[in-house]
């Protein structure tokens, strides 16, 4: 049996529960009025580089090319590591390295932040299907691996968007 939770919208919430009462699934409804919505918390914004659990995108200031990533730390942090791992005198190198040795630069002050989720499990999934959304992506793509192939369909109609 399949549970689902879903807005309750007056009218068409009835309609959509008669029409499933036949299928082995469960609906529970929740209100779209929450408190929330009208009672902010006034904190003082954190700068992008300071935001922390985040899933981000790195794009390349020559090309279409993107890299997607996730850190617990500091965007700053772990951004500051990308740009200095080309200095680095390792025998493994990055992907963002092998595409800055093709004189390529990434866009160091614009990256972008796709998502913020505090929960490791939940950020490395966010972070799979924004990897699966990428046009041009510098991305492995072995990380992807653990996602479930029912998700493709979606995740492609995603990328449509």
């Amino acid at each position: 049996m399949l549970f689902f939770n879903v807005p309750y919208v007056p009218m068409v919430s009835e309609r959509f529960n008669h029409i499933i009462g036949n299928l082995d699934m469960k609906i529970s409804y929740t209100g779209t009025n929450k408190l929330n919505k009208f009672i902010k918390v006034h904190k003082d914004s954190l700068p992008k580089n300071a935001h922390n659990n985040v899933v981000y995108k790195i794009s390349c200031g020559d090309c279409d090319a993107s890299y997607v990533g996730q850190t617990k730390r500091s965007l700053k942090t772990r951004i500051g590591e990308h740009r200095n791992h080309i200095t680095r005198n390792t025998i493994q190198r990055s992907v963002i390295t092998d595409h800055r040795l093709l004189d390529h630069e990434f866009l160091w002050d614009d990256v972008e932040i796709l998502d913020e989720e505090p929960f490791l499990s939940k950020r490395l999934v966010s972070e799979m299907i924004f990897i699966k959304r990428q046009v041009n992506s510098l991305n492995l793509q072995s990380g992807t691996e653990n996602l479930d192939h029912v998700y493709t369909p979606t995740i492609e109609k995603m990328i449509k968007l």
